[in-house]
């Protein structure tokens, strides 16, 4: 079990005012039972206005709106969080992590490569029929070799089959194209959003239902998660688990700026 303080800012800046602005921020810790909250304090400024909701898949979001001019949002969260892997349990698989979604839909690029990571993890002396932590291993593994980690060549609107023709990307697309290989080799596969130790920006990876339990999967780093990641929501792709999303009047081009540190507590 460990025990993780994080700290987190994130600001919005519009290149004029704006106004009538509804906001929705997915930024609390889920209780999922191998995740706990001890402690969580949120600021939203201006305003600070803020109305708690949830939604179906199990996250948790601040939900609000600014009705005055405004060229500005920060949302800062600090808190800590106990994380005990021991605590997993089953629990009943929902079948849209089983189906292909709109970030993960597979072209024939994905579906040729899940063909080669299966027929090479034969090839290596493994049951391809059984689904299991060593197979998410090994698709981490090959995938750290043919994608490379390079910001700024994809958005937040590229697919995982838009993100595998360039070979490069950030931990988004490696989690979308983990989710679509999975999926494609009989293995349910969910994103997530959240935040891991260190120090930088928010953090995306996956998870994978095996023996009917939810298994953490990193593919940026190619290694299976541990309790050094705090998890704020999980659903189908990228578009379930959005951090910031929302409106506003005005013409004005909105840039975004997300700090992020997480520290182990002794």
């Amino acid at each position: 079990m460990k025990k993780l303080h994080f700290h987190s800012e994130m600001h919005l800046t519009f290149s004029s005012p704006v106004w009538d602005h509804h906001y929705r921020f997915r930024c609390i810790p889920m209780e999922d039972g191998i995740q706990k909250t001890v402690r969580a304090d949120y600021q939203i400024l201006p305003g600070n206005c803020r109305n708690l909701v949830s939604d179906g898949l199990g996250s948790q979001a601040f939900c609000g709106s600014i009705q005055e001019p405004h060229s500005s949002l920060t949302l800062i969260t600090d808190g800590e969080v106990e994380i005990d892997l021991r605590e997993r349990r089953k629990e009943e698989l929902h079948p849209i992590y089983r189906h292909p979604s709109a970030y993960t839909q597979p072209d024939e690029g994905i579906k040729k490569l899940t063909r080669r990571l299966l027929t090479e993890y034969e090839a290596a002396g493994f049951n391809s029929g059984k689904k299991d932590r060593a197979m998410v291993q090994f698709f981490m593994d090959q995938l750290s070799q043919l994608f490379f980690y390079v910001p700024g060549v994809t958005n937040i609107r590229t697919t995982a089959a838009e993100a595998l023709r360039g070979g490069k990307g950030v931990c988004q697309d490696y989690a979308h194209i983990l989710i679509a290989v999975c999926r494609l080799a009989g293995i349910p596969a969910r994103y997530v959003a959240g935040m891991m130790v260190g120090e930088g920006a928010s953090h995306a990876w996956t998870e994978v239902y095996l023996d009917g339990m939810w298994i953490g999967a990193d593919p940026t780093h190619a290694r299976m998660t541990d309790e050094s990641y705090i998890k704020l929501s999980h659903g189908r792709d990228y578009e379930d688990c959005t951090i910031d999303k929302g409106c506003f009047k005005g013409c004005a081009f909105q840039t975004q700026q997300i700090q992020v540190k997480v520290e182990e507590i002794s």
